[in-house]
C-alpha cells in the first residue's frame, strides 16, 4: 500500500486506543467495516511502520496492540483531523 487513507488509519488507531487492551484482528476489522483483504493491507502497513504490533496471547490467538509510536501517532493524527474538520466524528 503506497498511500493509505489517513482517515482509515486514524479510525484503526482510535479503535485500539479506546480498547486499551490488545484486540483480535476480526474484532478490529468488523469495527472498521473493511473487507478482510483490505483490512490486512492496513494492518501490514501499520506493522511495517511500527504503529501496531501483533502478538499471540496465552491461547496462541494473535492480538493487535498499539506501540508507543502508535499511541503518539494516534494523538497527533486524531487531534489534527478534529482541528481541521471541526467536530467530525472519527
Amino acid at each position: 500500500m503506497d498511500k493509505p487513507d489517513l482517515y482509515v488509519v486514524a479510525r484503526f488507531l482510535e479503535i485500539l486506543y479506546n480498547a486499551g487492551t490488545p484486540m483480535k484482528r476480526t474484532n478490529i476489522q468488523m469495527l472498521l467495516g473493511l473487507r478482510y483483504p483490505r483490512f490486512t493491507e492496513y494492518l501490514d502497513w501499520l506493522v511495517e511502520h511500527q504503529l501496531v504490533d501483533k502478538t499471540p496471547d496465552n491461547d496462541n490467538v494473535e492480538r493487535v496492540t498499539l506501540t508507543p509510536k502508535g499511541i503518539d501517532s494516534y494523538h497527533k493524527l486524531v487531534a489534527w483531523i478534529k482541528d481541521i474538520m471541526e467536530g467530525i466524528r472519527i
